[in-house]
């Protein structure tokens, strides 16, 4: 497995940057540059960590915001790759909800929970609301900048041979254009599980935004830099692990890295 060494010694080397960091914020909390109150040692947050967890109200929060966030993504890839099939196949789409997409970009998450109160309500929906405006318009538009370069001749070759329609779009357009979509995909997620912790900052009883807004309103900054590291821990978590399998699958796929797990 050729792959198999230079892989482990980046896993090893970002390791050591994890445990650098964690020195060096050791250090900062041992000589005091920062009031502790406002800055907890490792040691604190691991402890409140640990509390929380006996005190059941971390793993409940962690499967509330997973859940949400795996409903709310799914709507918001559904949508954003169908805009995005438009946008790439139909200049008057694109032109028409490119400008649209890229002005909601510039919106932080945050920004769409007051809007998602007045039209949602408390309930769930305003969560999902959230999610899919944050995270819909990134993966529309790299759907559509992945269909885009297509080379022409494809989809004129598929045309000439009678496909269309729907054949035209998930048999060529779809498949050639993964790699970026795989990108939007990513860049979606991201963006989503921002939304989904903002949202739950504002409106929520179960969640991690909910323990973070709890630490805030008890001036407990160990249960707010732990939620933070949490929430930080899963993202690196599915990044590295389901993510990242599912972009050496396109990768090996497409013929730019060789299949390691046959032979």
């Amino acid at each position: 497995m050729p792959e198999a060494r230079p892989l482990r010694s980046r896993n090893l080397a970002f390791l050591g940057f994890l445990l650098l960091l964690l020195v060096l914020w050791q250090a900062v909390w041992s000589v005091g540059l920062l009031p502790g109150y406002s800055l907890p040692s490792p040691a604190q947050v691991a402890v409140r960590l640990a509390e929380l967890a006996r005190d059941g109200a971390l793993w409940p929060s962690v499967q509330a915001s997973v859940v949400r966030m795996a409903l709310g993504f799914v709507l918001s890839a559904a949508l954003g790759l169908a805009l995005g099939l438009a946008m790439g196949l139909s200049t008057l789409a694109d032109s028409c909800l490119r400008s649209l997409f890229l002005g909601l970009q510039t919106l932080p998450s945050a920004a769409w929970v007051p809007i998602a109160l007045l039209l949602f309500g408390l309930g769930d929906a305003a969560i999902y609301f959230v999610i899919v405006m944050s995270s819909m318009a990134a993966m529309a538009i790299a759907t559509a900048d992945g269909i885009s370069h297509i080379p022409p001749h494809y989809l004129r070759a598929a045309r000439s041979l009678g496909t269309s329609g729907v054949a035209l779009s998930t048999r060529v357009a779809l498949p050639a254009a993964l790699p970026s979509i795989v990108t939007g995909i990513k860049l979606g997620w991201t963006l989503g599980w921002h939304g989904v912790v903002s949202a739950e900052l504002i409106k929520s009883s179960i969640g991690l935004g909910f323990l973070l807004h709890a630490g805030r309103e008890l001036n407990d900054a160990a249960q707010v830099v732990g939620i933070m590291l949490v929430t930080i821990f899963i993202g690196l978590v599915l990044d590295r692990v389901l993510f990242a399998w599912f972009e050496r699958r396109i990768r090996v796929r497409w013929g730019f890295a060789p299949d390691t797990s046959r032979g």
